[in-house]
């Protein structure tokens, strides 16, 4: 018997929170993103709270921003859940920011806040999409280990290098992660002038973030092959995206007899139609949302090229458009 076909989803959701280790007193903020991705006639938002974890402020983004929680509390659960009745979308988005206070715990343990989306409202809505995330919390500061055991199991104590601890763990968690700083692929946009000056790199601000880290990344690779047609096709397809054509021009040689092998070298041009020491570049890209737009990628390329080539060379540029595709640079 053939298997039904999967049913499309209709939601997707994201949960996710600004720290994952947390002590009593501190707060952690929670993320949630919800995209529609067929029309639905309802829904209903949720959030459940843990007993670890006092509500406080929360900011909500998109079409249905204006629409406000209502906190419902059971016998073991508590919940915020925001209710559209009204039909939605396809391509909704929304966004929701949640502050929550970390309560007195006794012990540590992991807590886990959990999001989802029912398709309905009341006591007939269903869950069609849920996420979680997960969050150590400990009673006490790290720091007790280090001290005397007289002073381990005293809570003012353990509250009183809880201080200590949180001016000091930012700084940790930067030595504990030093080496992703180092990478093109992780570090902080804001470090990637400063990574591109090792190599003598400049940046080009205007690039996108993500063809900047590519570059950054095969700077070394491109210095070895500087000067060269390879080199200088990878950096145009870093930039451009698409892979580049480029034909070299020699001189045509003269053979001076029959019966000599006397020849004029490669440099020397007799005759017509001869461009010793020229390249042709062609480009086939897609056309941008203005003539401006295509103008500044244009001297891009041409920038990239004059700063790569041989400087004894000259060459010419063919950029060729498809004007079924879109692309901004």
């Amino acid at each position: 018997m053939d298997q039904p076909a999967p049913v499309p989803p209709s939601v997707v959701i994201s949960h996710v929170a600004d720290f994952y280790r947390r002590y009593p007193g501190e707060t952690v903020t929670f993320y949630t993103r919800i995209e529609i991705l067929r029309p639905l006639p309802s829904l209903t938002f949720w959030i459940d709270l843990p007993p670890e974890v006092t509500p406080g402020e929360y900011k909500a983004s998109g079409a249905l921003a204006d629409v406000s929680p209502r906190l419902e509390v059971g016998d073991d659960t508590r919940e915020m859940t925001w209710r559209f009745e009204r039909e939605i979308p396809a391509g909704a988005r929304f966004d929701y920011e949640l502050q929550t206070t970390i309560n007195h715990v006794e012990r540590d343990l992991e807590m886990e806040c959990r999001a989802g989306v029912a398709l309905g409202v009341g006591d007939e809505a269903r869950d069609i999409a849920v996420a979680s995330v997960t969050i150590d919390l400990h009673a006490k500061g790290r720091y007790l280990q280090y001290l005397p055991g007289i002073y381990r199991d005293d809570d003012l104590m353990g509250r009183f290098v809880m201080l200590f601890e949180s001016f000091w763990s930012p700084i940790e968690g930067q030595i504990d992660n030093l080496p992703y700083y180092f990478d093109p692929e992780m570090a902080p946009s804001q470090l990637l002038p400063w990574l591109a000056a090792w190599v003598d790199l400049v940046l080009d601000e205007r690039w996108p973030e993500e063809k900047r880290r590519r570059l950054l990344k095969s700077a070394v690779s491109l210095y070895r092959k500087r000067g060269t047609r390879k080199g200088l096709q990878e950096f145009l397809e870093i930039y451009t995206g698409v892979h580049p054509q480029i034909t070299e021009r020699r001189a045509r040689n003269f053979r001076v007899s029959k019966t000599t092998d006397a020849v004029l070298g490669s440099g020397v041009a007799l005759g017509k139609d001869n461009q010793p020491h020229t390249f042709a570049v062609t480009l086939h890209l897609p056309p941008l949302a203005s003539e401006k737009q295509e103008a500044d990628r244009r001297k891009a390329i041409e920038a990239i090229i004059t700063a790569e080539k041989p400087a004894h060379t000259g060459f010419s540029l063919n950029v060729e458009t498809r004007a079924e595709e879109r692309e901004k640079i």
